[in-house]
């Protein structure tokens, strides 16, 4: 994680034969790379993202709908998926083709049965996009956005709205929507608008990457004015941006 640029990370990773493993943490069983930043996380600490793991926590419960966009290696999804049981509705945004097994055996290996897997990117229309893949040190920074200056691979992946994911899966209500999708947010906040203005997702879990809006010309301003306009505040309870929408009890 100290070498940069990151694929020479990589490069190194392969040249010294690492390999996932098996990890038992606090939350479950994962497949974990420990070379990545996720991996490091946990084999060294146990969790990843405190404050994000407290939020799952506290907003998903038995029979709860969590959708997770930009599940990346699951680790969120399982979190959420053992808070709400097997009556729980449970989806997985991840549109990387090269994390597909990962999520696949971290749901496995913690019973994860009613887990739901969307393979897309979630964006303002259906359609394709080119993804541009940070390298597997840290591969949750993959973006729609070119995240670095260094040439990066790239993945063509299908695009839905979120309403139309949620409609697919038939999630009439989500108690808590979580998304990082790396500068993509704008999209999928107003590609989505009924979905807010219903109070069809009762929670909100938003990262924010304004410097990546900012190099498309965008403001994230509009994303919170919005959810502000549709009846959303602020959890006082996380340093996270949480919107809860006022008519959730």
């Amino acid at each position: 994680m100290r070498i940069r640029p990151a694929f020479l990370a990589s490069l190194v990773k392969i040249l010294l034969r690492v390999r996932r493993i098996e990890t038992i943490t606090p939350e479950g069983k994962f497949w974990l790379d420990p070379a990545s930043y996720l991996g490091l996380r946990l084999l060294e600490h146990g969790v990843y993202e405190p404050d994000m793991l407290a939020v799952v926590k506290h907003f998903v419960s038995p029979g709860s709908a969590f959708v997770d966009v930009g599940a990346n290696e699951g680790y969120f999804t399982v979190v959420g998926a053992r808070q709400a049981g097997l009556t729980g509705r449970i989806v997985a945004v991840e549109p990387q083709a090269r994390v597909r097994a990962v999520l696949l055996r971290n749901f496995e290996l913690n019973g994860c049965t009613q887990i739901s897997l969307a393979p897309y990117a979630v964006s303002d229309r259906p359609g394709q996009a080119t993804m541009h893949l940070t390298p597997g040190v840290n591969n949750s920074a993959s973006s729609l956005v070119q995240p670095t200056r260094y040439p990066l691979q790239r993945q063509i992946v299908e695009c839905l709205t979120l309403e139309e994911i949620l409609n697919q899966h038939t999630v009439a209500t989500c108690d808590l929507l979580k998304v990082d999708i790396e500068g993509w947010e704008y999209e999928a906040v107003l590609g989505s608008p009924e979905l807010f203005r219903q109070g069809r997702v009762k929670t909100v879990a938003l990262e924010l990457h304004p410097p990546l809006l900012r190099r498309r010309g965008l403001d994230a301003g509009r994303i919170t004015g919005f959810l502000a306009e549709c009846g959303y505040r602020q959890w006082p309870h996380s340093p996270n941006l949480v919107l809860v929408h006022a008519g959730s009890n």
